[in-house]
Parts: C-alpha cells; sequence; structure tokens
C-alpha cells in the first residue's frame, strides 16, 4: 500500500510538471493560432481568456463537490475533459471550434492541478509542504522547458502548433491512465462527507481569510516579475539574449527555493516570514544597482524570496478545514487566478513606470510578511 501511494504522489507531481509544460506551451503558441485563423493580434487576449474562463468555473464547480464525491474522482474527471479540449483545438478548422476546444482544455486543468495538490496535501498529513513543494518544482520545470521544447519541435520539418498541442494531450493521457490504473479500491467517498456546496463558506474563518488575502498579494507580485524584469533591463541598456536570460534566472531561484522549502514542514509561517523581505531587497537592489551582474543577483534574490510561498499559504489553508481541502483549495486557486490576472493591469500596465511597480511589489512582499507574522502570533494565542 505505501508503495503504491509514493507511485501516486509523484503520478500527480508529473500531471502536475505536465501542467506546467502546457501552460507554457499554450503562452507560446498562442500568437501562433491567432495567425492561422487570420485574427488580430488583440484577439491573443480574447484566447488567453477563454481558457481562463474554462478554468475559472471548472474550479468553483470542483470546489463544490470535491469533499463529497472525493478529489480523486474529481482529477480522474477532469484529465479527460481537458484532453478532449486539446484534441478539439488542435484539429479545429473554424474558429469558434479553436474557443470550445481551448474553453474544455481550460475546464480539465484547473481541477487537475488544485485537486492533485489536494490530494497530495490529504494522503501526506506527515509530509504535505514536502509534497507541496515537489509538485510545484514540477510545474516550474515544465514551464522553463517548454518555450525551449517548442521552439525546436517547431523547427522540425512538418511540425505543427497542431502537434505540440497534441503532444500535451498524450502527456496528460498517459499520466490519466497510469493514475486510473493505480487508484482500484481507493474511489470511496470521503468518510467525513460535507453537505455544504458553497466553497467559499471557508472565507467565514479569520484564519483562512487571511491567507486567501496573502496568496492574492503574493501572486500579485510574482506574476509581474518576469516580464519587469525583461523590461527593467532594457531599460538600462541590456541586450535581448541578457534581458532574454532574466526569466530563466528568476524561475531557477524559485525552483531552488522551493526544494529547500520540501524539508520545511511545521516552520511554514517562520518560512513565509523570512522569505517574503528578500523579495523586497531584490527588488531594491535590481532597481539601484549599477551593473547587469548586480541587477542579475537582485532577480535571484527576488525569486528565491518567492520560492515556497505560494505552495505553504495553500497547505497552511488546508489545515484550517482539514474536512474540506477541496473547497480550501478550489477558494485559494481562484485569490490566486485573481492576483495573476489583476496585478499586471493594475501594478503594471496602470502604473506605467518600471521602477514604481517594483516598488509597489517590495511593499507587498513586506505587507505578506507581517501577514506571516500575524498568522504566526494567531496560533501561539490559540496554543496558549
Amino acid at each position: 500500500m505505501r508503495s503504491r501511494q509514493g507511485f501516486q504522489n509523484w503520478m500527480y507531481c508529473a500531471l502536475v510538471g505536465i501542467l506546467g509544460l502546457y501552460a507554457s506551451t499554450y503562452q507560446t503558441l498562442v500568437s501562433r493560432l491567432t495567425e492561422r485563423f487570420g485574427m488580430d493580434e488583440r484577439m491573443i487576449g480574447i484566447l488567453l481568456a477563454v481558457y481562463g474562463a474554462g478554468s475559472l468555473c471548472s474550479v468553483l464547480i470542483s470546489g463544490m463537490l470535491a469533499d463529497s464525491l472525493g478529489k480523486r474522482r474529481i482529477v480522474l474527471c477532469a484529465a479527460p475533459v481537458m484532453c478532449l479540449g486539446l484534441l478539439c483545438a488542435a484539429t479545429a478548422g473554424a474558429a469558434a471550434l479553436l474557443f470550445a476546444g481551448l474553453f474544455l482544455a481550460g475546464m480539465g486543468f484547473g481541477p487537475c492541478e488544485s485537486m492533485s495538490s489536494a490530494m497530495l496535501t490529504d494522503e501526506n498529513p506527515g509530509a504535505s509542504t514536502r509534497w507541496m513543494n515537489v509538485s510545484q518544482i514540477f510545474f516550474g520545470a515544465g514551464a522553463v522547458a517548454a518555450p525551449l521544447a517548442v521552439t525546436w519541435y517547431l523547427s522540425r520539418a512538418g511540425a505543427s502548433t497542431s502537434g505540440a498541442m497534441l503532444i500535451c494531450a498524450a502527456a496528460v493521457f498517459a499520466c490519466w491512465a497510469l493514475l486510473a490504473l493505480t487508484s482500484r479500491g481507493r474511489m470511496g467517498r470521503p468518510a467525513a462527507v460535507q453537505r455544504d456546496l458553497n466553497p467559499f463558506t471557508v472565507l467565514k474563518n479569520r484564519e483562512f481569510l487571511l491567507y486567501a488575502v496573502l496568496v492574492f498579494l503574493y501572486l500579485s507580485y510574482e506574476s509581474v516579475a518576469p516580464a519587469y524584469f525583461k523590461q527593467l533591463f532594457l531599460q538600462r541598456g541590456a541586450g535581448e539574449s541578457t534581458a532574454n536570460m532574466v526569466i530563466s534566472v528568476f524561475w531557477t531561484a524559485i525552483l531552488l527555493s522551493r526544494l529547500l522549502g520540501a524539508f520545511m514542514d511545521g516552520r511554514e509561517k517562520t518560512c513565509i516570514i523570512a522569505l517574503s523581505p528578500l523579495v523586497a531587497a531584490g527588488a531594491l537592489l535590481a532597481l539601484f544597482a549599477p551593473n547587469d551582474a548586480l541587477r542579475m543577483a537582485g532577480v535571484a534574490i527576488y525569486g528565491f524570496g518567492c520560492g515556497p510561498v505560494w505552495p505553504m499559504l495553500f497547505v497552511l489553508a488546508a489545515r484550517v478545514f482539514p474536512n474540506r481541502s477541496g473547497a480550501s483549495y478550489a477558494v485559494m486557486m481562484l485569490f490566486s487566478q485573481a492576483g495573476n490576472s489583476l496585478s499586471p493591469a493594475v501594478i503594471g500596465a496602470g502604473v506605467n513606470n518600471v521602477e514604481a511597480t517594483f516598488a509597489i511589489c517590495a511593499a507587498l512582499a513586506l505587507v505578506v510578511a507581517a501577514g506571516g507574522f500575524a498568522a504566526r502570533r494567531r496560533g501561539a494565542a490559540h496554543s496558549a
């Protein structure tokens, strides 16, 4: 039984890694999809929105049903939906079918990511932070590798965007098949069935609400960092290759930090308090450094400060409602997506000043550190 649990842990991590691979692949291919159907470049945002709408809807639905039907059932139903959506989008001969396929792909993507993470938390109560960080390391590795892999693939004779999307669909299907084969006898409904279909009732708990707000703020400064660090380097006279390297350095620092975070079970609040100020320090170093080498060091410090904060906030939120981890993860994912969607427009394009954007990011990171301190004090007061 233990060996099968270990295998499933790695398979859920692999599925999350494939999701990261697909997410980055889609971002790389979306401009080609608009060209394929003769769309204006402004339609790139529409295609991203259609995919995001599918993910948003499914996260809401899965949050309502996961704790009563079982999260494993949700994942095993969502993965084929994602495959169907990718197949539809890859073979679409009309824009309407492309939109339908992307919506279905988003419908499958959302629950696969959120409920796979919830499964890793539920089934590894003594090592939930470790497995959450490992799964996010897989996601980040997939996201980093995808642009290079797509560029290589499309350079081959006869390769196309359709082929790249079909490869992603095949990878998801293979992972789904292995999970389905090893889930026999584990498909029963949860022992403590929750009848509340409204996932947002978890927000009535002040500690959970704190974590939800913190994850929103965290995504606000993580999501703008790659693009705006690149812009900062270009403004300071760096070449295109150096500016592009910034993104790889940022994600590499995040992955290294999450690797260390995998060994911090039980010290999540301390890590949030200690790491978040590094984001502010990295932002200030990048802004005021006199050369590219020191600016790159600032990027690395910023990324290292981001590191395991996101998965740790999810783990802390799930511990507030141990019998409602499905609802907890769904609501936390919604707050994450809100930060990811709003911050580029508000503190990025809305501010329209790179220096001011990073000053805001530094301030938000300090707020997250203060929130971690407040959560630790609250926990200490309850245990006293």
